[in-house]
């Protein structure tokens, strides 16, 4: 697909890929410029709400280390690898 098209449908195309799971090779004067690709789905989020669900019935008042517990569970989650990298 060219710059120009993807430009044009950017939204749509986003959303094809992800429901697809295509790639799509975005091309300007015949060269290979980037790849589109779907972020596969992660299993972290159901940890992290099974999580935040018992540190709610633990802690119901709202507290400091509840900020911190979520910094946390945010560095413990490990982004997909780059399979172009």
């Amino acid at each position: 697909m060219t710059l120009e098209e993807a430009a044009n449908c950017l939204p749509e195309l986003v959303e094809r890929i992800h429901a697809t799971g295509e790639t799509t090779l975005i091309v300007k004067s015949g060269r290979g410029l980037a790849r589109i690709v779907a972020v596969p789905p992660s299993d972290d989020s159901s940890d992290l709400i099974a999580f935040l669900r018992r540190w709610r019935i633990e802690h119901p008042e709202p507290d400091e280390g509840f900020g911190e517990a979520i910094e946390e569970s945010r560095k413990a989650v490990q982004l997909p690898s780059d399979p172009w990298a």
